[in-house]
């Protein structure tokens, strides 16, 4: 079996998605780089509200929503001032390696035929995140795997829309160094939403914690 780990686009983004390959299928003389920024920052907020915002209503505590919404925030501002750097005019050559890699590496389609944003886990972090979300369940209850498989799926999922899509820019020197610092920074809210969110949930809400996260792997035969 080869496993993913993705999710269905939002309205938006499909949009987008569809307007993009329009475009650029049928040779339009126009500027490519505004639908590739529009790609991206709408990617990177369906990301948002995939691994992060759809948390906030599982936590039972109104404070610590409050909290959660706060990281949830500086994230987002976060990505978007990387992405405000990163991103940028260009000619239309420049800008295809983006647009093959977000078409190519950035999607898949799932057992039901729906095409999914995401990309395809290696074996080892298939077996962490399974692990993972096995060690959840009504009967028994292992945080300590749970996070772990949390955890990598944040960590790889930061390298893959980050650093692998960053190597499909032209970029300078200095933003170019900007990158691995930028996504640092966005690791940290991210390890800090877990460790704000894991330690006092009880084991209800990790239950519904792991079943809202199981769907985004997908297992698909070779």
């Amino acid at each position: 079996m080869t496993h993913y780990f993705g999710f269905v686009p939002s309205d938006k983004l499909k949009a987008l998605i569809i307007e993009a390959e329009q475009i650029v299928e049928s040779n339009e003389k126009v500027d490519y780089y505004p639908y590739r920024d529009a790609l991206t920052h709408q990617t990177a907020r369906d990301l948002t509200d995939k691994l992060l915002v759809g948390l906030v209503d599982i936590i039972p505590n109104p404070e610590r929503q409050a909290s959660m919404r706060k990281i949830v925030s500086t994230i987002e501002r976060a990505t978007d001032t990387l992405l405000n750097i990163l991103l940028g005019k260009e000619n239309n050559e420049e800008v295809m390696p983006s647009f093959h890699f977000l078409r190519d590496q950035a999607t898949f389609i799932d057992n039901e035929g729906v095409k999914r944003i995401g990309f395809k886990l290696s074996e080892a972090d298939a077996k962490t995140i399974d692990a993972g979300f096995a060690a959840i369940t009504p009967e028994h209850v292992d945080r300590v795997v749970f996070k772990k498989a949390l955890e990598t799926v944040n960590e790889e999922t930061l390298t893959h829309f980050i650093s692998r899509y960053a190597e499909t820019l032209k970029l300078g020197m200095i933003k170019r160094k900007s990158v691995p610092m930028a996504k640092a920074a966005i690791d940290k809210g991210m390890s800090m939403a877990l460790n704000k969110l894991l330690p006092d949930l009880p084991d209800s809400s990790l239950n519904r914690l792991a079943n809202y996260y199981r769907p985004f792997v997908v297992k698909k035969p070779e």
